[in-house]
């Protein structure tokens, strides 16, 4: 925690940057492992990387997974399966996901536009929700701003879910993510030089001013 904010830097490819993260006190990290993300981690490349994050910090971040996807990850050694898919599409079965992997190792991030209705059944099913931007041509890591304003709803509506709230966080909106009552961030974008080249600078500046906040 980096004081009382819960965090995950997404989009880790270098034990390097693994380090530098749990270093600022980083929650979980994210590993991509879909091959159309431009911050993806081949299998082969996946275990050395594994070995520098301890075992319950590790989250693969995937695309409509399939169940015996999801299966193996959790066999390789991550903790969490984050799903990414879109609830207008017969491309994942969240249900079977939670079903095979238990709520606990689920997260799940449906694709929905601004101001679209958040699937209520969706909620039973895993343990964490990450809340992103929309892209029509992408998932996730988009550098775009959420909708915040269904994020605070989502929070009142469901508090015993844990509400990740991802889009575009760095040090220079950090704090106003903070204010729409926050307590667990997802960086990615806003915390790289480059696609999966973390920056030590920008994480830091998060730290300071998520530490700020907490002491005022």
């Amino acid at each position: 925690m980096i004081g009382s904010a819960r965090i995950k830097v997404c989009g880790i490819t270098r034990a390097a940057d693994a380090a530098m993260a749990l270093a600022q006190g980083a929650d979980y990290l994210g590993i991509n492992c879909w091959s159309g993300s431009s911050r993806f981690v081949p299998v082969a490349a996946r275990a050395a990387l594994l070995r520098e994050i301890p075992a319950d910090k590790r989250v693969a971040v995937t695309v409509n997974p399939s169940v015996a996807e999801a299966a193996a990850l959790i066999a390789e050694g991550f903790a969490i399966v984050q799903a990414h898919f879109d609830p207008a599409k017969a491309e994942c079965d969240p249900k079977a996901l939670s079903a095979k992997l238990g709520p606990k190792h689920l997260w799940l991030a449906p694709k929905l536009a601004d101001g679209a209705e958040w699937p209520s059944d969706l909620i039973p099913l895993a343990e964490g929700f990450v809340h992103d931007a929309h892209a029509k041509d992408a998932f996730g890591g988009t550098g775009k701003q959420s909708d915040w304003t269904r994020f605070q709803k989502l929070l009142q509506k469901y508090p015993q879910s844990l509400w990740i709230l991802a889009g575009g966080l760095g040090p220079d909106n950090i704090a106003a993510a903070a204010k729409s009552g926050a307590a667990f961030f997802d960086l990615n974008s806003g915390v790289e030089l480059a696609p999966g080249l973390k920056s030590a600078e920008k994480l830091a500046g998060v730290s300071e001013v998520l530490l700020k906040n907490n002491q005022s």
